[in-house]
């Protein structure tokens, strides 16, 4: 754009020079040119850094939005991990509310809670060990790093109402007295729910700015 310029003012100013009735009017001539291609030099150096700008930003929002992706698919993994083990700590407490004393099994109902005890340390021990991503930007890690507090705080007492469960469950224990116990630990220990949706939808906002 900018050589095509030079060319027509090149070949202006010899037409003009050729024909120009006086040097005075040439050189006026001369001078608007000067003004009107300067201005327009300028306005397009603008345009190309402004086109500049806009796409390093384009791209950095693009690679933010990936690196916060890929940690939150990996995140969702463990909070399935969390979720299952959660369901099946219920449904061993479900199958204990309709089992007949006849049919009680104390070594087996023990087992299962020390198996789904030692999966729960599992995950504890890996939501333990998240970190925000370090190549995100400081607001947004902040604000994982909430997501991450939330999360632990979340599945210490998850491992705690299971580990409290397996040992209520020693054998030999009765049945009825196993359900007493479970009721109260699930009373007083049982987690609150994990509420992140507040800083997720906060940190997609900003990523989609």
């Amino acid at each position: 754009m900018i050589y095509a310029l030079l060319i027509v003012a090149g070949v202006a100013l010899a037409l003009l020079y050729k024909f120009s009735p006086t040097r005075k009017g040439f050189m006026i001539i001369c001078t608007l040119l000067i003004v009107v291609f300067s201005a327009s030099a300028f306005i397009h150096g603008r345009q190309i850094q402004q086109e500049k700008i806009t796409r390093e930003q384009l791209e950095d929002l693009l690679e933010r939005q990936k690196i916060f992706g890929d940690w939150y698919a990996a995140y969702q993994k463990d909070i399935e991990s969390l979720d299952r083990n959660w369901q099946l700590y219920h449904n061993i407490l479900d199958g204990l509310k309709t089992t007949e004393p006849q049919n009680f099994n104390a070594e087996a109902i023990y087992l299962r809670f020390k198996e789904l005890e030692r999966e729960s340390i599992d995950e504890q021990l890996k939501i333990h060990q998240l970190n925000p991503p370090s190549t995100l930007d400081i607001e947004n890690r902040e604000l994982v790093a909430v997501v991450i507090k939330k999360t632990q705080h979340y599945v210490d007492a998850q491992t705690r109402t299971i580990t409290l469960s397996a040992q209520a469950a020693t054998p030999p224990i009765d049945l009825e007295v196993l359900r007493l116990r479970l009721q109260d630990i699930m009373i007083r220990e049982s987690p609150e729910g994990l509420f992140t949706a507040q800083e997720i939808s906060a940190i997609r906002a900003a990523l989609n700015d």
